[in-house]
């Protein structure tokens, strides 16, 4: 998919501010439900709802570069209780704005009773890598909260960095974030994957997840996939094997050559 394309499509969209954008999609409840498409697939996607939807907008730029940073244990206890279902689980990562050098640390929890629990808090962007004392303490609480056993030696495990872009639709509450150019690094040896042909992932964000978007891609015959970058990303470049959930989705990647 040519940029120049994309970025003409995204044109024809009225922009929205980030401001506007959370006063009017405040979902206090949501059904997240993610896609992924080809860049046909993508670019038929938003000529159809370039009328009726708004794109993010910041300081010019509708498409912003993101690096995410996600710290487990050495025998990656996140990562296998993810594997295994269980209540409560967490991931842990940094989460860098690279347009505006901003950077900020998530535990993002599952609780017992299947809800989501998300904390943030200010990260050094050039610290991206490491955990300092205030992203030390978020864990501490966000885990006792939750009722979780404590966590002790953490290490970066899995970047990921991809460009994004939001749209908002003008009734309700409904968006969607796409995500192009997803590449998957193991940190301890940078072998890398992406998504084949230029694939990309289309998260939909909305109270029910039946919106307008949900409904045009179920009438093309597309179907929404269970997939967490962070699991994909261990299951293909450090646990090979370790479960058979994300066989379909990793034959959707291939490994990046070094010299890429």
């Amino acid at each position: 998919m040519a940029d120049e394309e994309l970025d003409t499509i995204l044109a024809g969209f009225t922009p929205i501010s980030l401001e506007a954008l959370e006063d009017r999609a405040a979902l206090l409840r949501r059904v997240d439900l993610k896609y992924v498409l080809s860049p046909d697939e993508l670019l038929e996607l938003l000529r159809q709802f370039a009328r009726d939807h708004d794109a993010l907008e910041i300081e010019g730029r509708r498409r912003f570069a993101y690096r995410t940073v996600y710290f487990d244990t050495p025998e990656l206890r996140t990562f296998y209780d993810h594997v295994a279902g269980r209540r409560p689980r967490f991931k842990l990562r940094t989460r860098c704005y690279l347009d505006n050098h901003r950077c900020q640390f998530e535990v993002k929890v599952k609780t017992s009773d299947d809800e989501t629990d998300k904390r943030q808090a200010d990260h050094r962007s050039d610290a991206e890598d490491e955990i300092g004392p205030a992203a030390r303490r978020l864990i501490d609480e966000a885990l006792s909260d939750a009722g979780a056993e404590p966590i002790g030696n953490l290490r970066p495990v899995l970047a990921t960095g991809f460009q994004r872009f939001t749209l908002a639709a003008r009734g309700g509450g409904m968006r969607a974030t796409c995500d192009l150019d997803l590449r998957l690094t193991r940190v301890d040896d940078g072998s890398q994957a992406r998504l084949r042909n230029g694939r990309v992932v289309l998260e939909t964000k909305s109270e029910d997840g039946d919106s307008a978007i949900d409904q045009a891609l179920r009438d093309a015959g597309i179907d929404s996939a269970s997939m967490s970058k962070y699991r994909v990303g261990i299951d293909l470049l450090v646990e090979p094997d370790s479960s058979g959930e994300t066989t379909g989705l990793r034959r959707l990647f291939e490994r990046v050559p070094t010299d890429a």
